[in-house]
Parts: C-alpha cells; sequence; structure tokens
C-alpha cells in the first residue's frame, strides 16, 4: 500500500495532472494506495509526520517537485521505516535530474511494481547556531531543516528568498516557465547582493576565512536552482557533502562564469572552489538568508551543514 501525498496547486496545477496519470498506472498494474491531498494548514510535512508516526512499515509516494520532497523528508519520523518514491512534476526537478529519475509516471510505476529499494541516499542536515527574521530581530522556530539537495547562504539564498517574497513563480509556472524566474532575480541579485566577510570550519577542522564571498552551499546532489550543476562531482551516496564556495567575483565575473554553472566547469575558474567534507560550519559578519532545497525560513550569522547517519530509501 503506498501512501500518496499531492499537492493540488503545485507547479500551477500541473501536479494534479500529472497524478490523474500516475494513479491510471497505479489502478493499471494493481498497486494499492490512499491519496492524501495537503492544505493550506495542513502540509506535506505534517501529512508525512502523522503517516509515519506509528511503529510500523510505510511506503510513500510523492507527486511534487524539490519543495514537496523537501517538506516529506522534513515530516518523516523514522527513515528506518520508510520507503519513498516520487514522481517528478516540479518547476525546477534538480532531485530527479541528479538521480537520472524518469518524468514519465508509467516508467515510474513500473519501477514501484517491482516493490524493491533501489539505491540508498544520504540525507542533509543544516542546524541554525541562531535564527533572525528578516529585520535582523531573534527568531523563534525549529532548529535545524533537513535537505536532500542542498543547503547553504549567501548568492543563490538570496535568489531563493526574493523568488518566494515576489510570488512570481507561482504565475510563472501556469505559463510553464517556472525556471526562468531564478534567472531573471539571479540577474537582479548579482547587482545588489551584498559579499560577506565569512569563516568556514571543515569537518578536519581547518579553518578558511573569505572576505568577499558570493555564496557557499553544500551540495548532496550535482544539481541546484533548476539546472545549475554546483556540485558536479556531488554523489548523494558517499557520505560527503561538496561545498562550493565563490569568492571575491566581481560583476564582470559572474557574467563570464555563471554560464558554465549549467556543465559544472564553473569549477576551473579562480575564485570558485569545491571542497569535499563530511561537516562545515559557516560564520558570517551579518546575518544572510539561509536556503534548504530552495526552501527560506529564517536569516543566520552562524549555521552548520552535515549529513545525518540515517539513509533514504529510494523505490525509484
Amino acid at each position: 500500500m503506498f501512501e500518496v501525498i499531492i499537492n493540488p496547486a503545485g507547479a500551477g496545477g500541473r501536479t494534479m495532472k500529472t497524478w490523474q496519470k500516475t494513479k491510471e498506472y497505479l489502478e493499471q498494474y494493481h498497486i494499492d494506495y490512499r491519496e492524501h491531498f495537503s492544505e493550506l494548514n495542513y502540509g506535506i510535512d505534517e501529512i508525512a509526520a502523522d503517516l509515519t508516526a506509528e511503529d510500523k512499515d510505510v511506503d510513500l509516494l510523492i507527486i511534487g517537485g524539490d519543495g514537496s520532497l523537501n517538506l516529506a523528508v522534513n515530516g518523516i519520523r523514522d527513515f528506518a521505516r520508510v520507503r519513498l518514491a516520487f514522481v517528478p512534476s516540479g518547476s525546477g526537478n534538480d532531485y530527479a535530474k541528479a538521480l537520472n529519475v524518469p518524468s514519465d509516471p508509467l516508467e515510474i510505476v513500473k519501477m514501484l511494481k517491482d516493490n524493491t529499494v533501489r539505491r540508498r541516499v544520504n540525507i542533509g542536515k543544516m542546524t541554525y547556531l541562531n535564527r533572525f527574521d528578516k529585520d535582523g530581530n531573534p527568531a523563534p522556530g525549529r532548529d535545524f531543516r533537513l535537505f536532500n539537495i542542498s543547503s547553504g547562504i549567501g548568492f543563490d539564498a538570496a535568489i531563493c528568498e526574493e523568488v518566494q517574497r515576489a510570488g512570481a513563480k507561482k504565475a510563472l509556472n501556469l505559463l510553464h516557465m517556472g525556471r526562468q524566474i531564478y534567472i531573471w532575480v539571479a540577474l537582479h541579485q548579482i547587482f545588489t547582493a551584498r559579499r560577506s566577510v565569512v569563516k568556514i570550519t571543515l569537518d578536519d577542522g581547518e579553518v578558511r576565512e573569505y572576505s568577499k564571498l558570493l555564496l557557499a552551499v553544500g551540495m548532496n546532489t550535482a544539481y541546484e536552482g533548476g539546472g545549475f550543476k554546483f556540485g558536479p562531482d556531488a554523489d548523494p551516496a558517499d557520505s560527503l557533502l561538496d561545498l562550493c564556495i565563490a569568492d571575491h567575483l566581481s560583476q564582470f565575473d559572474f557574467f563570464r562564469i555563471f554560464p558554465y554553472a549549467y556543465t559544472g566547469s564553473h569549477v576551473k575558474f579562480k575564485g570558485v572552489e569545491v571542497r569535499k567534507t563530511k561537516k562545515a560550519e559557516i560564520e558570517t559578519d551579518t546575518p544572510v538568508w539561509v536556503h534548504t532545497d530552495g526552501e527560506i525560513e529564517f536569516m543566520s550569522s552562524h549555521i552548520r551543514l552535515e549529513l545525518l547517519d540515517a539513509k533514504l530509501k529510494l523505490m525509484v
């Protein structure tokens, strides 16, 4: 029995169309399921928490994009008792791209018919060592968030915050242009984003300092932000984060380097580096936005990135 979680408003309504197709194939292959629709006051994370609260094995099927998967992972109570599958139907689908998960619901359902775990992948954890709201005031809230794809501070987090605040993504999703908003906001952010003085402590105790940091992002998989390959060698099963750092890049440098991020060849340029690490603490001179899989909650000037010991058991 699959517990299917759907955000009916996802991807400008396309998620429901994807679910209707998936539903037909589940019935065609005689796969049992129960559907659960998220609501404004009962989100995907809460549904996942309730479904996994009891001491029993649960098979979850998520119909949605990277944001839906992030919420689901943050809701799961016990990863040892959960097997997870998903049908990609977001605007970016970076997780599916990194894992080579097909977008065709029929192919996904055929995988589910085998009833097997196909891989076990790492789950990232970002811990707020302090939290602030947009005005810089201390903010209450949970101390950590889990992530599948990436978490970090700086340029990419500022892009996510502006997209979230503007609300333009929903409108563009209706036109099948959800990815484009990230590019347009990136062009705005490169002229306005503040560079930070940053100290990063790696798992071996090495301390690295940066005076004009544009971004620092821990990549669990290769892609984020709608197809940017910030972690070209990131392997979600190697128990290591690929920490991508960009420092001392001018606006001219950005426009010269940015197109190469689609192929992962941005790492060849001076000012860009990738470090493999099990853990990293990032301290900034002032609070900055923090993202987990593109989702924004708080600003912080001190976070920790690491991987859980638990693995996510994927059926796709």
